[in-house]
């Protein structure tokens, strides 16, 4: 790997640094009980030390806050190691960085998320915020802290605080606005119904935990391809309305446990038949199937989140967004063995489905902006599942840090049409994995996998795709018949590898596996 210069956006954390001349403060949070810190790296930020977690053997995580101002960045790698070689993601930040022995340097702008690759070794993802405008009081009215006498949370992580903190998230609702304040902890807790006209909000170093034990949970339904019973853990009512989760604290769905110990599967965020919901700032972490499941709702954001799940267990999604409408996800990170940003729609029978609140519905209106991903199959997708139509879904403003397929449209579920779809100003750093033979920058193809006919894919927007790495396999564009067909696609301004034009025709762009497909464009 060649040296590279790279301008980036970071994330920071809390302590005590002040702007000034021009600097950050800089907000590092506590490193939280059950994690250990990294053994590969250590990190400052503008002179700040930050906590970096020893997760996976993938890669660590640091986040911290940073006001506006620059910060200036210091990896150190643990052992005296000397930094070689660096990569810094997003590229098209232009991070220039300057390896110093066992340290690399570099300065943030503004507050980003970044994936920085160095010598051989695990990634380490930094996540750096803006720093918080809306923290509440910890009391105070309209606060209901759960570590205060009237619920008295164990904050050790040792015991199930269940209870406490389904109390504190009643009594705001009923308080009509009020909000749940979780400090600095960890807090063992099992389903937790999420009500309407409440906030919940945790502090930087809080951390919800997942058991990991069945016995602990309800059992909401059953993933027949993984054989395993799912739970909803944080979930909303069917109805629910007006609730925000924020802050910098952590939702820790310790899937790898539960799933392999406890035998149980979780949906760390269910939002049903929901309307104004907002999730901002939190760490998603380690869900033991999809970790974010909106569905059937409408008018959400999910904004300045940090998804952080393994590369070694799979059928864990990001965020699936299904049968909504309206929906916002911007500026997030995702990291999941399986799809981080995507869409999908089902029938009430499939086995995932049949207790959803509601009846199936059409999604459409749904954004991605500014988001990064790194994944084992699609960073951007629609699709598996197709069983109610798709309309208007966009992809803007985006960047494959790594994976099988960088954009793409998998019809294998379901006879519903998908229609105008705008994959925009993607830019596909590395394409390293393979997914069911598939290992190329962006495809579009029906699979008719439930022998149904599956459905028409129509007017098709890709543009301004800016491709380091073409893949290994073709591009695809494959209808199923006359009837099924993928019509009126159009690709303008595809930019690559070469970077001296863009692709002039198909075969340029590698898109030549292409049947029952009409009207196709190319465009400089």
């Amino acid at each position: 790997m060649n040296k590279l210069a790279i301008v980036i956006g970071c994330i920071v954390m809390s302590a005590t640094g002040y702007a000034e001349g021009g600097k950050a403060q800089v907000t590092a949070y506590p490193l939280p009980a059950i994690y250990k810190p990294s053994t590969v790296f250590s990190l400052e930020a503008g002179g700040v030390p930050v906590p970096v977690v020893n997760y996976n053997d993938k890669y660590d995580y640091a986040h911290f806050s940073m006001s506006a101002g620059t910060v200036e960045m210091t990896i150190e790698l643990l052992g005296n190691t000397e930094v070689t070689t660096y990569y810094i993601s997003p590229r098209k930040l232009n991070i220039a960085a300057q390896p110093n022995g066992h340290r690399l340097h570099f300065t943030l702008y503004k507050d980003a998320y970044l994936i920085v690759k160095i010598n051989g070794l695990r990634e380490l993802v930094i996540a750096a915020d803006a720093a918080e405008k809306d923290k509440p009081a910890a009391s105070g009215k309209g606060i209901f802290n759960i570590t205060a006498s009237t619920y008295a949370a164990d904050a050790s992580g040792k015991t199930m605080t269940t209870q406490a903190l389904q109390q504190a998230i009643d009594d705001a609702s009923a308080y009509h606005n009020g909000t749940v304040y979780v400090p600095a902890g960890v807090y063992m807790v099992g389903n937790i119904n999420l009500k309407s006209n409440m906030s919940l909000y945790l502090e930087g170093g809080a951390v919800l935990l997942f058991s990991g034990r069945s016995e602990d949970y309800a059992v909401n339904a059953r993933k027949a391809s993984q054989n395993r019973n799912l739970t909803w853990w944080l979930y909303t009512d069917s109805g629910a309305h007006d609730i925000k989760l924020y802050g910098r604290g952590t939702l820790d769905g310790n899937g790898k446990y539960a799933t392999e110990q406890g035998k149980i599967g979780n949906n760390i965020l269910a939002v049903f038949h929901t309307r104004h919901f907002v999730l901002d700032g939190l760490i998603i972490r380690e869900s033991g199937t999809w970790a974010v499941i909106p569905t059937r709702s409408r008018q959400l954001v999910f904004r300045n989140f940090k998804l952080f799940n393994r590369f070694d267990m799979g059928e864990n999604d990001g965020i699936d967004v299904m049968e909504s409408e309206d929906v916002l996800v911007r500026h997030a990170i995702g990291i999941a063995l399986d799809d981080p940003f995507s869409t999908k729609t089902w029938e009430q029978h499939t086995d995932l489905c049949r207790n959803w609140p509601g009846h199936p519905l059409p999604q459409k209106n749904i954004v991605f902006d500014d988001l990064l991903s790194w994944t084992y199959c699609y960073a951007y997708k629609i699709g598996q599942g197709v069983m109610q139509p798709q309309t208007h879904i966009t992809f803007k403003n985006c960047v494959v840090y790594d994976a099988a397929v960088g954009i793409g449209i998998h019809h294998k579920w379901g006879t519903a049409y998908v229609d105008h779809v705008l994959f925009d100003n993607i830019e596909i750093e590395k394409l390293s994995y393979k997914n069911d033979d598939n290992r190329v920058w962006g495809i579009f193809f029906m699979q008719n996998g439930d022998k149904k006919g599956s459905g028409p894919i129509s007017n098709i927007t890709v543009r301004n795709i800016t491709i380091h790495d073409m893949g290994k396999s073709p591009g695809k564009i494959k209808g199923i018949n006359d009837a099924r067909l993928i019509s009126n696609v159009i690709f303008k301004h595809i930019l690559l590898p070469a970077g001296n034009r863009p692709a002039a025709n198909l075969q340029e762009m590698n898109m030549i596996d292409t049947v029952n497909c009409r009207h196709i464009k190319v465009i400089l």
